[in-house]
């Protein structure tokens, strides 16, 4: 095993604005790309990136609008997104890689796989948002997430989006969860910028455009297991993985279980 090399910062200049990203090991190991989930950032993956650094070249993106990276001048689609993506590949000389989406990451990823099937060999789906199809004729869904309430000078609009945040994170460390809310405040009125995209498509529908080889993990306790575990009949042939007590933030608190998940599957895909 070589040793682990330091997570170093960067910023890669595309079309869109600066993009922010965490770079983990050496460059002649194949590379992975982690997309977060909504409304955190590349740090999410903290954890993560010592683990997976041991044996790909782990690169960690902060989506336009989230971040470091520069806030989008406009709504933009799912394709953008994925432009956006490649910019930064393209920037860091990756020519082909495993990419793995966590929540709304996953809708990214998915576009990403479609729209440069040629660059993506290997596709992760962390507790992705799928839903069953719509009916024909129905309206296309809408986000449930709302924006973070507006300062008020006692500051009880720190602790109402604590509250309701932490109802769907716990059971997870305080001091972890502390910094993934500090994350998502940080991010202000951008923090639900990207769901207009997120919810563009039936992702269950999309995955039937992805070429590469694709995993589906989940923790048990995510918000989205019900979701997925009702669209997983409609999609068989794609392996899944339950981490036990895994929820909305599974990369922090089953780390080894998911880096293993993660980790096994892109190796062989990629072999």
């Amino acid at each position: 095993m070589r040793p682990t090399s330091p997570v170093r910062r960067g910023y890669a200049d595309t079309s869109f604005g600066q993009i922010h990203y965490y770079d983990a090991a050496a460059k002649d190991l194949p590379a992975l790309l982690l997309l977060h989930q909504s409304p955190q950032a590349g740090n999410m993956f903290e954890a993560a990136l010592p683990i997976l650094g041991e044996h790909f070249r782990t690169i960690a993106l902060d989506t336009l609008g989230y971040g470091l990276s520069d806030k989008p001048d406009r709504v933009l689609e799912p394709e953008d997104y994925a432009q956006s993506i490649i910019e930064v590949a393209d920037a860091l000389d990756l020519n082909s890689f495993a990419v793995c989406g966590a929540h709304t990451g996953a809708t990214f990823a998915i576009q990403l796989a479609i729209q440069y099937s040629d660059r993506v060999n290997a596709l992760v789906l962390s507790g992705p948002p799928l839903h069953p199809p719509l009916a024909p004729g129905a309206s296309r869904r809408k986000p449930q997430m709302k924006p973070p309430p507006p300062p008020r000078e006692d500051g009880t609009h720190l602790t109402e989006l604590w509250q309701a945040r932490w109802k769907v994170a716990a059971p997870i460390d305080p001091k972890i969860f502390q910094r993934r809310f500090l994350t998502a405040v940080m991010t202000g009125a951008s923090s639900i910028s990207a769901y207009h995209a997120v919810y563009k498509y039936d992702l269950t529908e999309r995955l039937k455009l992805v070429s590469c080889p694709i995993l589906i993990v989940y923790g048990d306790r995510d918000v989205e297991t019900p979701n997925i575990q009702q669209v997983l009949p409609l999609i068989p042939d794609i392996p899944t993985q339950v981490i036990p007590d895994g929820n909305i933030y599974t990369v922090d608190v089953c780390t080894k279980a998911w880096c293993t998940a993660v980790g096994d599957f892109c190796s062989a895909a990629l072999a």
